[in-house]
């Protein structure tokens, strides 16, 4: 598998699982809210914060569609330009919220999704980009993307192998850059999340493959962890009961940091590929394995018999499988009765 550089981070096989706060929505197009999740990722151990760089009179032709999404007093509708509308930010509230994540240790990158948001991104100094499952067939977005060589992380939700085959293919004929495919499905059952979709995209493409979480549920993410991803997305909040897009399928700052803790061990718990005993299954070893002792008072000069010989704990002597070495040998010394026998006994 390729191993690939975000600002400081290194996204890869043997890296630590790159842990990345989506809050293109949840920040609610307020700059002190921004802030604060950005200092609730870092205060939790996340690696990046990812915003959205959102020009909805650059990508919305129809301004009328209602859009119907659900949060915490139930269903609500809403304009859809006038919403993404509402999360723009301007050049110097990006600067500001660039800034802190600088300031934080954090990488800040962002999903794009026209063309000027581009050139607005790499005055930014983006490390990286996000391509939305919506834009995998943008491609002059695709193509602007991939000439500034940076890496792109690309989520999958509705292409097919096919698709993913030629927008990859695309990339590499338009710029150098790296790609992490991310997994993130919308489906609304769990045989629909289809998460042997990531092992399936590593072996296929060779590239890092991670998960995007489309609710607060942390099992797929764990099963994601299990299956060798090496990019996590969770969406945080500050408040799950906002009136908003996401906020209800988003996790607030405690459950982030509590989430954190728990992805880090079972990355833990994964270990690496091979069988290695651990230190204290060593130790143990020499307290419970068997091995050879005297079953009787054996003098010095008898030739040892098999009916002389027992297997007993603990395991720092010589081992059973040893035994036809043992058997036939004459005793050198005298062995006691229970005595874990050595070679230089024989």
């Amino acid at each position: 598998m390729q191993t690939i550089t975000i600002g400081d981070r290194r996204i890869g096989p043997d890296e630590p699982i790159f842990i990345a706060v989506e809050t293109g929505v949840t920040c609610n197009g307020d700059v002190d809210t921004a802030l604060r999740v950005i200092d609730a990722a870092a205060r939790a151990g996340a690696d990046a914060v990812k915003f959205m760089i959102i020009g909805a009179d650059h990508f919305m032709s129809d301004r009328n569609v209602t859009y119907e999404y659900e949060w915490a007093g139930g269903q609500n509708a809403e304009n859809m330009y006038e919403m993404f509308k509402g999360l723009e930010f301007t050049r110097d509230q990006w600067e500001r919220i660039r800034d802190h994540c600088h300031e934080r240790g954090l990488v800040f990158y962002a999903t794009v999704d026209y063309l000027p948001g581009v050139d607005l991104a790499e005055e930014l100094g983006v490390p990286a980009y996000k391509l939305s499952s919506w834009d995998t067939a943008n491609l002059p977005l695709i193509k602007k993307m991939a000439h500034t060589g940076k890496p792109l992380q690309v989520d999958t939700g509705p292409t097919t192998l096919a698709d993913i085959d030629k927008l990859l293919t695309f990339v590499q004929a338009h710029g150098d850059s790296d790609v992490v495919l991310v997994h993130c499905s919308h489906a609304k059952t769990d045989c629909g999340q289809n998460l042997r979709s990531i092992p399936h995209l590593n072996a296929v493409f060779g590239v890092p493959v991670g998960y995007s979480a489309d609710s607060r549920d942390e099992v797929p993410d764990l099963l994601a962890v299990a299956l060798g991803a090496r990019l996590l997305e969770k969406r945080v909040t500050l408040d799950k009961a906002y009136k908003g897009h996401h906020h209800i399928k988003a996790l607030e700052p405690d459950e982030f940091a509590a989430w954190v803790a728990t992805v880090r061990r079972a990355e833990a718990l994964l270990g690496r590929d091979g069988v290695f005993p651990s230190a204290e299954d060593l130790r143990q070893k020499e307290m419970y394995f068997v091995s050879l002792v005297a079953e009787g008072d054996i003098p010095a000069g008898t030739v040892i018999r098999e009916e002389m010989v027992r297997c007993k704990r603990p395991g720092t002597g010589i081992a059973p499988e040893y035994a036809p070495l043992v058997i036939g040998r004459t005793a050198q010394r005298d062995i006691a009765h229970n005595q874990l026998m050595a070679w230089n006994d024989i």
